[in-house]
């Protein structure tokens, strides 16, 4: 049989109808995805499609994967070292590391682009790479405008907006802009209110709107503010929100359409605009070093992950863990990452595939 162009048509699976071959191969686990490209073109095209994305959630195949930038663990590069093994020693100081919430495996992304000394640390830079999660393929994209270190950054509708954060002499911003997949492009947004550095950021209840929470002036350094600004598309304005924020240096996340504040002796939620007050949804994570939390939503907001310091390690040196939360049940679930995973996270992002 022969498609449009004269090509010889092969069936995905010999056999096998084309949309029950598809269905096997949605079940195929993503650690496997790479290899399962390479087959032959036509399990490449049937992987790339927006179809195939959507046959894995019908087989209920999705799998949560939680990207940490994250600080190579100094205790397991000089236990092995003791050893006699040097290639953790000789690793990078700095690289991605990607956690399957769904399986339990850990990884290194060998793929991921060389990380600055630092990383968030570091003089700022205006650098950007996209990552395909489900090929696992990095790119270079435009860099932004305006070089930041310690901003605000997240995903809401279908853009990647950054806000805030510190310049070169280390002042704080309220610049903010968007990055727009489609045109491969970033578009300039209008200042904030007021200069935020080492903001949170998310998005709001619908997911299609951008909220940078706390941070502070270049005349307050480290005396973060309670208050928050979120951005409207449509109006292309800045809203400015009141007691957003609950203790200094928690972390914010949204779960299922709320801002939650994790740190201190509870989990808290913030009950919106009108109210202005924080409720308690659950206990704090068990542990957890207090100043050290970065959080993120999964698995379609029924679990939080929390990566942190755990409170009785010896200066936190290598004494990292992550803390799981299962939004029904309220209850928490430690995990210890190998050694070699075990260091300081800059920051953490979480994709479904």
């Amino acid at each position: 049989m022969e498609v449009a162009g004269g090509e010889q048509y092969v069936e995905l699976i010999p056999g096998m109808p084309d949309d029950v071959a598809v269905d096997c191969l949605a079940r195929v686990p993503h650690g496997s995805h790479r290899a399962m490209r390479r087959v032959c073109r036509g399990w490449r095209c049937a992987a790339s499609t927006p179809s195939f994305a959507a046959a894995r959630a019908a087989a209920g195949a999705n799998e949560d994967l939680v990207y940490l930038l994250q600080f190579a663990n100094p205790a397991a590069a000089a236990e092995a070292e003791k050893d006699g093994d040097d290639a953790p020693a000789n690793s990078p100081a700095y690289g991605v590391t990607v956690y399957n919430v769904t399986t339990g495996e850990w990884r290194r992304d060998g793929a991921a682009p060389p990380i600055p000394m630092f990383a968030q640390c570091a003089a700022p830079v205006p650098d950007v790479h996209v990552l395909d999660a489900s090929t696992g393929h990095w790119r270079r994209a435009p860099p932004m405008r305006s070089p930041r270190s310690f901003f605000a950054c997240a995903e809401a509708g279908g853009k990647i907006y950054v806000a805030g954060g510190h310049d070169k002499h280390k002042n704080a911003l309220k610049t903010a802009e968007a990055y727009d997949f489609a045109a491969d492009a970033w578009d300039p947004l209008p200042d904030m209110s007021e200069e935020r550095d080492e903001c949170d950021g998310m998005a709001t209840v619908a997911g299609d709107r951008f909220l940078a929470v706390s941070g502070y002036r270049t005349a307050r350094q480290g005396g973060f503010e309670r208050d928050a600004e979120w951005f409207d598309p449509s109006a292309r304005a800045w809203r400015r929100l009141d007691r957003v924020r609950a203790p200094p240096s928690a972390a914010h996340v949204v779960v299922r359409g709320r801002v939650w504040c994790i740190e201190g002796a509870a989990v808290m939620e913030w009950l919106g605009e009108r109210r202005r007050e924080w409720r308690e949804v659950g206990p704090s994570p068990p542990g957890l070093k207090a100043g050290t939390a970065r959080a993120v939503c999964v698995a379609g907001g029924e679990r939080v992950v929390v990566t942190g310091a755990i409170e009785d390690g010896e200066g936190g040196s290598g004494r990292h863990a992550l803390w799981v939360f299962d939004v029904k049940t309220k209850s928490w679930t430690v995990v210890r990452p190998p050694p070699e995973f075990a260091g300081f996270a800059f920051s953490v992002a979480a994709v479904r595939v």
